[in-house]
């Protein structure tokens, strides 16, 4: 009772509804932990999929969103929660308690935990939606060639304010400027980008520079929006994913800069203007006519160059000191005015001349005189080419040409891999000086303005493509270098031209096959990149290139290296870059061979012949599939400086010298003296050698232990540490060395260190920038001052430096820390980011008195803090409360604070600065800004408050009316989940506070929300872009009511609106209670659904409404949209039923929608409802259609309109819980028209859809196909219609159950290859009844299949039936989406027969009738054991066996088998064939099965369950329950050896089968057969057997523990009970007789032996007669009872159909405590009255269905 007490108590100040929800807490225990696993994988799926993207982006060079990666912490918070409480030891004690029921309290409290963390997961997966996890930096404006004073001239002016008034004006969709090259055309339209950027004009600006191509305009584009890289041949494979990319943006600016041939932009995927008005184009090009075709009409500039006046101004600033140089200046300006007025040749000109004297002017002078007027362009080259000349050295003039030739993006690592080989470096001793040098000779092109910075990455440079034009020119002109490029090189180069160069690059060409020898005794560097897998190199290619210094083949499959790389001798640069590589032993013979790259290949096992390169200096196997290293090989690289192996799982072994091992140790790393950089992961630190020191490392990246990823790496350019050693750091030697010197330092569960300055480092850590502790209980601060006594003399004024002088970012994660800083306000004065989590000691973060010690703080987060009650306390380092002068944080930005259980106060007067606050599952917050801080908030532009139960306020104003109208700056506000949230603002601020910035509201989950915002804001808030409202089920209006009275009408001019959601609002009437009009000419998305009391639309034939001004509507107190005012400006809209009847009967349908590119229609759900198909006959512009949510069977028609070229072609359909449709086409009739051009198809829960599509329809611009949920669905694609395939890139098909393969037989065999020429990723998941992808012979290509996740597929065995795969690319085949783990095989098949042997060796249950697929296995060779885990198998109608389930290749799974159930399986003759040992074989011991239950039924051919004797082989001891059930064949149970060993038997149930003896004595003599059941607990018997089972005479004692018989299907007439038995079984209580004809079962008088003593003494406890048609009674009128019921508890008689009463008068139960009565319709009494009265014990009596009863007692 104190329990259910306990649990009283805790529920008493709860409402009865609160009541209900704690006691399901306690009983939906299971079920909440079951909820909370699934949440969590789907989040673990979710997050790992994200961190991938992320991975891959960094690996572009791209700037990670801030909220990706805010998403990301809170996805690892939430899960880490979810696991925590997984893993809680309470578990143990929610079973039971001391009472005989589970642990109440126990299972309450862990339930309501599980409860709220699987909200809190489910919060957390719904908050994803990342079209874009990146973004590529724009350059800054330093990075272009022309210096930014040339963009302040006049002449440059007007044509900037030109092009960006044509920009602001709605009308124009495209603008072109044109010009020379070099006249700064580039440079104008970065300083028209900055300024769009600046002033807001566009969501987003685009610049893409050279744009060569149309592929490479996609790629561009794509990167730049987030979209993933075009890796498809094909340009317009994601032509349309790239078109709805653009479109999500509402205005976007694409800048096409430098275009040197038209192209259709619609090919590209940019929409045009009719499409997506908010696009706007702006194109330069050096002719007019250029920009003509490309679209542009009237707004089109000339850029002209400089004036004399401009062109002066500018050579003096670039010329530097010229004004301390008298002399020069009458041939400066001379200079200036014959450089044309071109900015690009006036500052190279005046730049290559600083320093030079003056002969050196007055001869360029003399050049560029030569050419005339018209001759602008060969200045500009002329200039360059000086330029060229005037560089200092062979060594210069070759970096610049190589810069210019390798290709647009130039990477600093590719110059210095091909530089050192080529010998542009070749004074120097060392890598290291080497890159010194390099990074020396960029620095002077830059400052000749021959390079630019790459504002993008610190890794790369860029080139003017004028510039890079010269330096082509002069590269092919003067040193026989051929560069080639992609369209440029449609066909392999005639040979009579390659044979006399010294340098070929060619880049991703058209050809498609090499010639069989590069004739070329000139040849120092070759460079083909192809990314083409079917292209070949010939063995005796290189046989004429004996001199090559430098060969890069990049993308290539290379399954060996041509033979002719014996040739190769003199190679001393060799990258064979994402290239698919099989045997690489020719490299071997690479005497010479200084640089080998293997940078994200596919290679299993590294060479043993690279260990004979003893030059190499350099090895990179970074990002490649390396796993096995060989010992031996890098050891043998004694000249190794450089040492990459990032991102790789190298199965590094631990050195033991007893062990022999197939991969090398780390601690071969000792022989490379020369070492100076090394990137390297490891899984574990047991595989780094403790003392291996690392003195000479310059660069590195370790990175050790399983949490950290490679990716998260954000600056490649730092020394970086990421450690999880688990172990003492003082132990590990060389790691602590290297921390000293680390820029980007990363600790997990490093030991030994409490206060982290001191322990690491006493001289502080002057180069580090990032800092992230985490998982250390021991760590107390991060500097404490205080053990400054117990440092050395040289230290004691350590308090006074700086100890982190740089540190840029710090991040402390699960520390048990009390403090973070004590005394130390100095040491973190650059601090620009701060994360502190799950750090339970603190109290407080700052002190008041810390704060002006973090002035360039921007950032903070906190989370999981949970004794922290406030974020900035007022104490001092003495901890007494001070009150001291508020200083604020001077540059914070951001703050992010999360699950704090104990924090009460927010928002801090020091936060002024504050532009984002989030705020998130903080418990005990009830008002976000209370009316302390009014007015403290006022810089504050994004909010995000969610999960906070307590909020009833976001901000609380004061009631003082005379303070002052003041601005605030807030422009998004987000509420999420506040239960308790009732209004935003507590009152209406219109005295106060000006909201009117306000952009964008969204509202979700906020039941008892009233109103969104008062009426003073809505009034005011004219820069409302977004409003978006959700499942706020309270919500009546979503503007507050004035507070004051009025009789006037309220306007709301909502005049930038272009998005307005509304979802399950249930109660929500109009967006205001009173008089008013509502402007919102600017709406494009419409987004209403499920709000059932909002009467939206009116046409203007049911107006009473004066027309309006265009582009506006007004809604009145009735909320009516005018259809004709509102839908025809809309670019998506969501409507139901009941709204689209009404409009769609409009005449004007055509004109109405005619800019809908997005329509959803949802809930038709009548019986009767047919899809309204005028919707695809008048919407043209349609794009995207959604079907929902309704009762549809047939959608689509096989034939349209006559005309078929102006109907609907729609780009992407989904179809979404349609359970009555289908087929999307009928069988045999052609497609609709409307689907012609379908490139996106999404189906899910359609339940009545057997396939896709019939055979007669093909899907030829198809690229992305997913399909869930569609459980009727056999097979998915018919074979033409794969066939038709050729563009599909993505195809996901999930949660089928009945899916049998994905390409369908069709009947008939399949003779033609299928091949999917653009499928890069395939996911099968959940299809528990998919046997293969295809299960005919047909040859199936995947040319560039990547991406393979098979999940769940129990049944397939094989991906296709054959090995006729072909899948170039693919290296791994994921076990689940967004999981790391993976597996791989030599190939798809091989791969998918590896996870499937895998998964069956991983079974404990076995239903093998659900699997034919294991026939196979079943009886064939079993390799690896794979049966052996199996703890249960069930055999029910399997159709596939043989006559024996268990053959003798299966006895090693017997052996830990513990239950067998085989029921109708009608060609089994034997269970188990277990062949006895041969003489040769009895050596072997004998094996011991754990099977405990063994169930047999219908059997009918059954005659052995045992068809041998297995006694030496297999021993059957515990056995425990036998049930053997109509087997009519079998004549025994149990041969000798399993009958004599079965001592734990209880439980033998045999009925209706053809049983003669117990133990088989045919097999052995009848003598030898004395067998005991000591522990024989129940029998079933039947007439059939009775004879046999009761009368086996094995033992006397065989039958002494029975408790429980059962006797049944006593049928023949006259049959008698086997009253006898009684003798035999002096232990049993429970006696069951049912379905047979006894007439009388037990005596009426006792039955004694001679003596008169009983010789039955079996008292039975419980007795159950059922069906017994024919029995009278159960003790006859006038007797006494049978002494063996003398002491029944319980009777329960059922279906007795001949009784007429229990018992006669003279029998008494005085120990009957339950009795049951039913169906027994000829009793018209139940018992005498002298019988009840015996029933002194009885507590429960039950009787029913007994039709003739009249009285319970008979008191006759």
């Amino acid at each position: 009772m104190e329990i259910l007490i306990s649990l009283a108590g805790k529920v008493a100040d709860y409402t009865v509804g609160a009541i209900g929800r704690q006691f399901s807490y306690v009983i939906f225990y299971k079920a909440n932990f079951k909820e909370l696993s699934d949440r969590v994988t789907d989040l673990e799926g979710k997050r790992d999929e994200t961190k991938h993207r992320v991975q891959n982006e960094r690996r572009d060079l791209k700037k990670i969103e801030g909220r990706v990666l805010k998403w990301l912490d809170d996805a690892d918070e939430a899960i880490g929660k979810a696991n925590q409480l997984q893993n809680d030891p309470g578990h143990a004690k929610v079973g039971c308690s001391r009472w005989p029921f589970p642990n109440v309290v126990a299972r309450h409290q862990l339930s309501r935990k599980a409860t709220k963390v699987a909200k809190n997961v489910a919060d957390v997966h719904g908050e994803w939606n990342f079209p874009e996890v990146a973004y590529v930096l724009e350059p800054d404006i330093a990075s272009t060639s022309i210096p930014s004073s040339s963009k302040n001239f006049e002449s440059r002016k007007s044509i900037q304010d030109n092009v960006m008034h044509a920009l602001r004006d709605r009308k124009v969709s495209m603008v072109g400027v044109y010009g020379f090259g070099g006249v700064g055309k580039t440079t104008l339209v970065d300083e028209v980008a900055r300024i769009a950027e600046k002033e807001n004009m566009f969501d987003s600006v685009v610049t893409i520079y050279k744009t060569l191509d149309i592929k490479t305009v996609q790629e561009k584009i794509a990167a730049k929006l987030g979209l993933r890289s075009f890796e498809a041949q094909t340009i317009g494979v994601r032509l349309n994913l790239l078109r709805e990319r653009i479109k999500r943006e509402k205005t976007i600016l694409l800048i096409l800069d430098n275009i040197y041939e038209a192209f259709e932009l619609k090919k590209v995927g940019i929409p045009s203007e009719e499409e997506h008005s908010g696009c706007k184009i702006l194109m330069t090009s050096r002719n007019l006519d250029l920009l003509r075709q490309m679209g542009v009409k009237k707004e089109h500039f000339r850029l002209d160059v400089l004036n004399e006046e401009e062109s002066w101004s500018l050579f003096k600033s670039e010329a530097d000191n010229l004004d301390r140089e008298p002399d020069k200046h009458g041939v400066a300006f001379r200079l200036a005015k014959r450089c044309g007025g071109l900015p690009i040749l006036i500052v190279t000109t005046a730049k290559s001349l600083r320093d030079q004297n003056i002969h050196v002017w007055k001869d360029t002078l003399n050049q560029l005189e030569k050419f005339g007027d018209e001759q602008l362009q060969e200045i500009t080259y002329s200039a360059l080419e000086l330029s060229y000349k005037r560089l200092r050295g062979y060594e210069m003039k070759a970096l610049f040409l190589l810069c210019a030739t390798i290709g647009e993006y130039i990477t600093i690592d590719y110059l210095f891999k091909y530089g050192m080989g080529l010998g542009i470096f070749s004074n120097t001793n060392t890598m290291e000086g080497a890159r010194d040098r390099l990074h020396n000779m960029i620095s002077a092109l830059k400052a000749s303005c021959l390079l630019v910075e790459d504002g993008t990455s610190t890794t790369t440079v860029k080139m003017h493509d004028v510039v890079r034009e010269v330096a082509i020119s002069i590269a092919l002109r003067d040193h026989h270098i051929l560069a080639k490029y992609r369209d440029d090189l449609k066909e392999f180069p005639p040979m009579d031209i390659l044979s006399e160069c010294s340098q070929i690059i060619l880049f991703q060409g058209g050809f498609r096959e090499l010639p069989e020898k590069l004739d070329n005794h000139n040849l120092k560097f070759l460079y083909l990149c192809k990314f083409d897998l079917s292209l070949e190199v010939p063995n005796s290619f290189f046989e004429g290139t004996k001199i090559l210094e430098v060969l890069d083949l990049t993308g290539l499959n290379l399954a060996s290296l041509p033979t002719s790389f014996l040739f190769l001798t003199n190679l001393k640069t060799l990258c064979l870059d994402q290239c698919i590589l099989g045997n690489i032993d020719a490299v071997g013979a690479l005497k010479n061979l200084e640089i080998l790259s293997l940078w994200k290949s596919s290679m299993m096992k590294l060479s043993r012949e690279i260990g004979k390169l003893t030059r190499l200096k350099m090895l990179d196997l970074s990002h490649s599939g390396i796993e096995i290293i060989p010992p031996g090989i890098i050891s043998s690289l004694i000249k190794l400086e450089e040492l990459y192996m990032g991102n790789t799982s190298i199965k590094w072994a631990v050195e033991n010298p007893y062990d022999q091992n197939e991969n090398a140790s780390l601690d071969e790393l000792r022989q490379l003296s020369n070492l100076t950089a090394l990137e390297l992961q490891i899984q574990e630190a047991r595989m780094l050698p403790r003392d291996l020191i690392f003195d000479k490392l310059e660069r590195f990246k370790i990175v050790i232990g399983d949490i950290w990823e490679w990716a998260d790496i954000e600056d490649p350019t730092l020394k970086t540490l990421k450690l999880k050693l688990g172990t003492n750091i003082h132990l590990e030697h060389g790691i602590k060395g290297l921390i000293r010197r680390a820029e980007n330092l990363y600790l997990d569960e490093v030991g030994g260190i409490r206060n982290l300055l001191y322990h690491l480092n006493g001289d502080g850590f002057p180069q580090l920038k990032h800092l992230h502790v985490q998982n250390n209980a021991i760590i107390k601060h991060i500097i404490d001052f205080t053990e400054r006594t117990r440092i050395p003399t040289p230290f004691q004024n350590l308090e006074k430096l700086v100890s982190f002088p740089n540190l840029d970012t710090l991040k402390l994660s699960s520390l048990n820390l009390n403090k973070i800083w004590k005394d130390n306000r100095h040491s973190f004065y650059k601090l620009r980011n701060l994360i502190v989590e799950n750090c339970d000691g603190l109290k407080y973060l700052f002190s008041s008195t810390m704060v002006e010690s973090f002035s360039n703080l921007i950032e903070l987060e906190i989370s999981e803090c949970h004794l922290m009650e406030e974020i900035i306390a007022t104490e001092d380092r003495d901890n007494n409360i001070v009150t001291l002068k508020e200083v604020g944080f001077s540059k914070l930005q951001t703050i992010i604070l999360k699950d704090m259980k104990s924090l009460k106060k927010i928002w801090h007067s020091e936060f002024s600065k504050v532009k984002t606050l989030q705020v998130k599952n903080c418990e005990k917050i009830r008002v976000i800004f209370p009316s302390s801080m009014e007015k403290a908030y006022n810089g504050l532009e994004t909010l995000m408050v969610a999960d906070c139960d307590l909020v009833e306020e976001i901000f609380q104003l004061s009631s003082d009316e005379n303070s002052g109208l003041e601005q605030t700056q807030l422009k998004k506000i987000t509420l999420e989940r506040l239960p308790k949230l009732k209004q935003t603002w507590n009152k209406d601020p219109e005295r106060a506070l000006n909201f009117g910035n306000l952009e964008e509201i969204n509202v979700m989950s906020c039941i008892n929300l009233e109103s969104v915002i008062p009426c003073s804001i809505a009034t005011s808030c004219s820069h409302l872009k977004e409003l978006r409202i959700k499942w706020c089920g309270s919500l009546m209006e979503i503007v507050a009511l004035k507070e004051e009275p009025t009789c006037s009408t309220i306007f709301f001019e909502f005049s930038h609106l272009s998005t307005l959601v509304l979802w399950n609002l249930d109660k929500l009437k109009g967006f205001y209670a009173g008089n008013h009009t509502l402007t919102c000419p600017s709406l494009r998305i419409l987004d209403i659904s499920g709000c059932v009391k909002l009467n939206l639309y009116r046409t203007l034939s049911t107006s009473c409404h004066q027309q309006l001004p265009d582009e506006e509507y007004i809604i009145s107190t009735q909320q009516h949209l005018v259809a004709e005012e509102v839908i025809p400006n809309l670019e998506h809209l969501r409507i139901d039923e009941a709204d689209a009847d009404n409009l769609f009967q409009s005449q004007n349908i055509r004109s109405l929608f005619n800019n809908i590119s997005f329509l959803s229609l949802s809930r038709y759900e009548k019986e009767v409802s047919t899809f309204p198909d005028q919707v695809l006959q008048n919407i043209s512009s349609l794009k995207w259609l959604l079907i929902e949510l309704s009762s549809f069977k047939k959608i689509f028609q096989d034939k349209r309109l006559p005309n078929e070229k102006n109907c609907t072609k729609i780009q992407k359909l989904s179809l979404n819980q349609l359970p009555n449709l289908q087929h999307i086409c009928e069988e045999g009739l052609e497609i609709d028209p409307v689907l012609q051009l379908l490139e996106y198809l999404f189906l899910d829960e359609c339940s009545s859809l057997i396939n896709l599509v019939p055979s007669s329809v093909t899907f030829s611009y198809l690229t992305f196909l997913e399909v869930v949920n569609c459980n009727s669905m056999i097979n998915l694609l018919s074979p033409p219609t794969a066939r038709s395939l050729t563009k599909l890139t993505e195809m996901k098909v999930k949660q089928c159950d009945s899916l049998e393969e994905i390409i369908s037989k069709e009947g008939e065999e399949i003779t033609n290859d299928i091949s999917f020429f653009c499928l890069e990723t395939l996911v099968l998941d959940c299809l528990p009844r998919l046997g293969r992808f295809c299960s005919q012979k047909c040859f199936l290509k995947f040319p560039l299949l990547e991406d393979v996740v098979v999940t769940a597929c129990d049944r397939m065995k094989y991906f296709s039936e054959g090995n006729t795969i072909s899948t170039p690319k693919l290296r791994k085949v994921l076990i689940a989406e967004n999981n790391k783990e993976f597996y791989w095989r030599k190939n798809l098949n091989d791969t998918i027969k590896n996870m499937f042997d895998d998964k069956v060796r991983s079974l404990k249950n076995l239903n093998l009738s659900e699997h034919p697929e294991l026939k196979e296995l079943w009886y064939g060779q079993l390799q690896n054991n794979i049966f052996n885990n199996l703890k249960k198998v069930v055999v029910h109608k399997c159709d596939f066996l043989s006559d024996v389930l268990f053959y003798p290749n299966l006895i090693d799974m017997l052996v830990n088998l513990e239950e067998l159930d085989v029921r109708d399986c009608h060609s089994l003759v034997a269970v188990f064939h277990i062949v006895n040992s041969t003489f040769s074989e009895e050596t072997k011991p004998r094996k011991y099965s754990l099977l405990k239950k063994l169930t047999l039924g219908s059997l009918p051919n059954l005659m052995h369950i045992w068809k041998e004797d297995p006694s030496t082989t297999l021993s059957f001891q515990n056995l425990c329950d036998v049930s053997v059930v109509d087997c009519p064949s079998l004549k025994s149970l149990f041969p000798l050896s399993v009958a004599t060993n079965m001592v734990q038997l209880e439980d033998l149930e045999v009925l209706r089968c053809g049983i003669e003896e117990i133990v088989d004595s045919k097999r052995e003599p009848r003598e030898m057969i004395k067998f005991v059941l000591p522990n024989l607990n129940a029998l079933t018997v039947n007439n059939n057997d009775i004879d046999v089972i009761l009368q086996s005479m094995y033992s006397e004692d065989q039958y002494n523990k029975l408790e429980r018989l059962r006797v049944t299907t006593f049928e023949n007439e006259g049959a008698t009970f086997p009253y006898w038995f009684f003798e035999k079984a002096e232990s049993l209580e429970s006696l069951i007789v049912e379905w047979s004809s006894f007439i009388e079962i037990f005596h009426d008088q006792r039955v004694a032996s001679e003596d008169g003593q009983v010789t039955i003494s079996t008292q039975l406890r419980n007795l159950t007669l059922y069906q017994l048609h024919d029995l009278h009674h159960i003790c006859k009128e006038g007797f006494h009872i049978d002494p063996i019921l003398q002491h029944l508890e319980k009777i329960d008689v059922d279906q007795c159909s001949s009784l007429i009463n229990l018992v006669p008068s003279s029998v008494t139960f005085t120990y009957l405590t339950h009795l049951e009565v039913a169906n027994c319709n000829r009793m018209t009494n139940l018992m005498t009255c002298s019988t009840a009265k015996s029933l002194v014990n009885l507590t429960t009596m039950t009787v029913e269905s007994c039709n003739l009863l009249e009285d319970i007692v008979n008191a006759k």
